[in-house]
């Protein structure tokens, strides 16, 4: 062979034969690589966003419970700076049930111990099961205003007008948003959510308040741009509670038709903070937030931190509920409290109780103020709530469970099992979702020095 010959000659068979082979090996390696730094990169990033949601769940949380009794009561029925008839045995005897229940129930805290319970059925499929709380949260959550108010009258004989003071600085900075926005700034802070009645308070000069509803009408309260300049309006049920004069109450509070100066108002709040099924969240929510990557219907295991305004009736507005955690799958509460369960204590005790999450306490201390009217109940005297929260990550992602350390009486869970029936058996199956806690401690400034 001339070496023009050798230069053109090719590949032997055999040695094309080798390099596909190694060239598979190569590609082989690469892919098995990929795959498994693949779904490491997506098992970080669900726990990484089960993480970062838990601590944006966590500070809007502290958000509302710092809030709680702000511009508002720790407890309606006990508090003796609640205007109330005379000769009438408590501060909520003639609320009207029945239209006035968010009223008779408005307290700084109101836990439900289990509230979210069933709402998660897997809860029951834990080890140990689950026991998820609901809270209410009462107090002025959508401003830090008070408006003066100029005067008091009949509107429509079933509705009374307040009317507020354009001279005030709480006006002055709703008029600043001017003339095309100031209307809806307004609303906004008195009416969270249109064609629902909602709490607002009248305090007097002498330092006491009453609790009345917004009127059941399309625009109960708002600026009447008519006239000048504009004025400012609430529109409160007197079917629900009855506005009370000095005469009244025998002196003891209470406002005349033209307090001048002497009278104020502001927005209260309840909030209803739950663990929620996704299958029954609203339609909206479930549209966007109700499926995992590989389902084409809402989970049905799938939960959600959920926060929602309630009306001044005690009914939770729906369209008020927004999604605060996603894969949310326990919500608990514990106190620490000041005193004995002795009411009222006496003297006041100087010591603080502290409670374990899941203590049955809890429930008595923060129960509903008008359900055990007379009981040993006292949401005023809580000081210091402490919150758990626990979020999972999407998509079980684990064949083994981790067992639960065991801290004194507290559990702390690493794994959540996504099978209805509890996880008995360990085969290889991905049957456990990671899980995030986080646990936070918030002071209740509001309720500071409420020792009634």
């Amino acid at each position: 062979m001339t070496r023009t010959q050798r230069r053109a000659a090719g590949f032997t068979l055999v040695e094309l034969t080798v390099a596909l082979v190694a060239g598979l090996i190569v590609a082989i390696a690469i892919v098995g690589l990929s795959k498994a730094a693949t779904a490491t990169f997506h098992e970080e990033i669900r726990s990484s966003a089960a993480e970062a949601t838990l601590r944006a769940a966590a500070d809007r949380l502290r958000a509302d419970l710092q809030r709680a009794a702000y511009m508002s009561t720790p407890n309606i029925i006990s508090d003796p700076l609640v205007a109330k008839w005379v000769g009438d045995p408590n501060n909520i005897f003639r609320v009207n049930a029945t239209t006035g229940g968010g009223i008779m129930h408005l307290a700084g805290v109101h836990l439900l111990a289990g509230g979210s319970a069933a709402n998660a059925p897997l809860s029951t499929a834990q080890t140990p099961a689950l026991n998820p709380d609901a809270i209410e949260i009462g107090g002025n959550m959508t401003s830090a205003e008070q408006f003066d108010v100029q005067s008091i009258n009949v509107n429509n004989g079933v509705c009374a007008r307040i009317t507020i003071s354009d001279n005030s600085p709480a006006m002055y900075r709703i008029n600043a948003a001017g003339p095309a926005a100031q209307a809806a700034e307004f609303n906004n802070i008195f009416q969270p959510y249109p064609g629902y009645q909602f709490i607002v308070r009248l305090l007097d000069d002498t330092g006491r308040s009453q609790f009345l509803s917004t009127c059941p009408e399309t625009t109960p309260t708002g600026i009447n741009n008519t006239a000048v300049p504009p004025t400012a309006y609430v529109d409160v049920a007197s079917a629900v509670a009855q506005i009370l004069t000095p005469q009244d109450t025998g002196n003891l509070g209470g406002v005349n038709p033209v307090p001048a100066g002497r009278a104020w108002i502001n927005p209260v709040q309840l909030v209803h903070w739950q663990i929620m099924n996704a299958a029954a969240e609203p339609a909206q929510i479930q549209n966007a937030l109700g499926t995992q990557s590989l389902a084409a219907a809402v989970d049905p295991n799938k939960y959600d931190l959920v926060r929602s305004y309630v009306d001044a009736t005690g009914t939770i507005i729906p369209q008020t509920s927004e999604v605060v955690a996603e894969y949310a799958v326990d919500l608990k509460f514990a106190f620490s409290v000041e005193g004995s369960l002795v009411k009222p204590p006496t003297p006041p005790q100087p010591t603080m109780l502290t409670l374990a999450f899941d203590d049955p306490t809890n429930q008595t201390w923060a129960d509903d103020v008008y359900k055990v009217q007379g009981g040993a109940n006292m949401p005023q005297r809580i000081r210091i709530v402490r919150a758990r929260i626990a979020t999972r990550t999407a998509q079980p992602d684990r064949t083994v469970n981790v067992p639960v350390a065991n801290v004194g009486v507290q559990a702390f869970m690493y794994r959540y099992c996504m099978t209805a029936g509890a996880c008995t058996t360990q085969d290889g199956t991905l049957r456990w979702a990671r899980v995030r806690t986080i646990t936070t401690e918030v002071s209740l400034a509001n309720q500071a020095g409420a020792f009634y």
